[in-house]
């Protein structure tokens, strides 16, 4: 659902923490000039004046539309097959494959294939300059980029083409299958059954995983370690080069912001602009991430319940107690219930790809009152979608080749109780999610970056259903170790991706992709 309006200077109060910690990063000089205008399309994003009219402003580096292409074909109908929506008309959608070397430091020759998807409207000027999309391991980057499509206009995609690239072994770029069924439904509902506690449903889980971690290996060997954030910033640099362009604009949605970063840590100098979305920490220890992710999630739910009560929903003022029921009954194993695992990635799925809107907030209700009086059909559709956007074997894969610092096994029930008090709703499943790596090699820690060529425009999603607005947070050492002076804009919307439901922050990204930087203020808010 896009929201109309302009970028508007926020009081403390109104953005996230992340944004105020920076807060002493802003430059003093600042550049004038702060309202946001209409992006004019490619000529306003060259950065490069030949006219030779020196006027001793600030400007960003220059940036390029792709001087070879790819071979594209069109593609509209296989993605909606593949994630059973329906493409907007007037959207067209274009399919490639790179072939990229597995790891291009060893030149050995191996490949990988990874898939490329661009999205352009009837009105996507020709030649502009196109926006490189990943939400890396969270979910197929193909299937985030259908977010930027939907919506009364198509915002972005007007003035310039967006194109994802799949995050190894997921979406289009080729599904991973090296787990059995079992393994997969025991990850699935992170081990719940009859009187399991989270004691129980830990070592059931820990055991799936150390038999689908050796499975995996044996299926992928010598390349399991080859599906991690570092591996997947290096086939940005294969599509830049492919591309025959100095720099790429790159737009991160969630755990893509790890991709994006890897790969501004390895090609500085290839970055031509850096959009963080609903960022999350880089190399943050794998305790302290589920922690913030608990903390940012139970949050959303929260704004969830309330905002559903607004609209008139069927879980009326009772919603927070509706879901509690829900994630009770499933985690004891009633027969016919969802775990509670299941309950949360539905709904959070949900609000990050389905209709944000009041009808939709109130279709989505009507789902979990339903299963709350014990009928689940339409819920666990939800979960279903849920599982096969965000629980593909390759998936696992990939967020193990990142878990750092896993804490053991024994250490989840007391973690998940640790957690419980402030976040009831969410504290159990994140803690367990930690287990789903127990066995699994980690590839080594990628660099990070010590400087940025150009600020970074950070978006921070207080509602954030996937990640949590709290993961941003874990980013302000990094952000103040390069002692860059990005723009952070809070949106207190519900949805994954600011920049696809936001037109405020679409405007903002216009601008952003100018010749000039963007100047004070450094903080700022868009309306929901």
């Amino acid at each position: 659902m896009h929201s109309p309006g302009r970028p508007r200077t926020a009081g403390a109060s109104a953005v996230s923490r992340f944004a105020a910690v920076l807060t002493v990063l802003v430059l003093a000089a600042s550049v004038g000039g702060c309202a946001v205008g209409p992006d004019t399309g490619p000529d306003i994003v060259r950065g490069d004046d030949e006219g030779g009219q020196a006027t001793g402003a600030p400007e960003q580096p220059a940036l390029q539309a792709p001087k070879k292409d790819l071979n594209w074909r069109q593609c509209a109908g296989s993605i909606a097959q593949r994630y059973g929506v329906t493409v907007p008309d007037g959207v067209k959608l274009d399919c490639a494959r790179l072939d990229v070397p597995v790891d291009p430091a060893q030149q050995s020759g191996t490949t990988i294939k990874v898939g490329v998807v661009r999205a352009r409207t009837d009105a996507t000027p020709a030649g502009a300059v196109p926006l490189v999309l990943t939400s890396g391991e969270d979910m197929p980057s193909s299937r985030t980029l259908l977010s930027f499509a939907t919506g009364a206009d198509h915002g972005i995609l007007d003035r310039r083409p967006v194109i994802a690239v799949d995050h190894r072994g997921i979406g289009t770029s080729g599904l991973i299958d090296c787990m059995t069924t079992t393994q997969r439904s025991v990850y699935d509902d992170n081990g719940a059954g009859d009187g399991r506690d989270v004691a129980a449903r830990a070592e059931k889980l820990s055991e799936a995983a150390r038999a689908a971690a050796d499975q995996c290996n044996d299926t992928l060997t010598p390349d399991q370690l080859d599906y991690s954030a570092a591996a997947a910033g290096e086939d940005l640099e294969q599509l830049r080069q492919r591309w025959d362009v100095d720099r790429l604009a790159i737009l991160s949605v969630g755990t893509g912001s790890s991709v994006a970063l890897a790969f501004a840590a390895a090609h500085p100098d290839h970055v031509g602009r850096l959009i963080l979305d609903s960022p999350v920490g880089y190399n943050v220890s794998a305790k302290a991430a589920a922690q913030s992710r608990a903390r940012g999630l139970q949050a959303t739910l929260t704004a969830f319940t309330q905002r559903c009560a607004g609209a008139g929903c069927s879980l009326g003022a009772g919603g927070a107690a509706v879901l509690g029921r829900l994630m009770s009954s499933g985690a004891g194993g009633q027969v016919g219930a969802l775990s509670d695992t299941q309950v949360l990635d539905a709904l959070t799925t949900a609000l990050a790809v389905g209709d944000t809107s009041p009808d939709g907030l109130r279709e989505l209700s009507t789902a979990l009152t339903a299963a709350d009086r014990g009928d689940t059909g339409a819920l666990r559709k939800l979960a279903d979608q849920a599982r096969s956007l965000r629980l593909a074997d390759g998936q696992i894969v990939a967020r193990c080749n990142d878990m750092r610092g896993r804490p053991g096994t024994d250490e989840i029930p007391a973690l998940a109780r640790d957690w419980n008090a402030q976040n009831p709703l969410t504290a159990g499943t994140t803690a367990l999610d930690l287990v789903r790596c127990d066995g699994w090699g980690v590839a080594d820690s990628p660099a990070a970056p010590e400087r940025f060529a150009v600020d970074p425009l950070v978006l921070v999603g207080q509602n954030d259903p996937i990640n949590g607005a709290a993961a941003a947070d874990d980013l302000t050492p990094l952000m103040l170790a390069a002692d860059t002076a990005q723009t952070t804009v809070s949106w207190d919307g519900l949805g994954y991706s600011v920049a696809a439901n936001s037109t405020c922050a679409g405007d903002l990204i216009g601008e952003y992709l100018g010749p000039a930087p963007l100047g004070a203020p450094s903080e700022r808010a868009c309306p929901a």
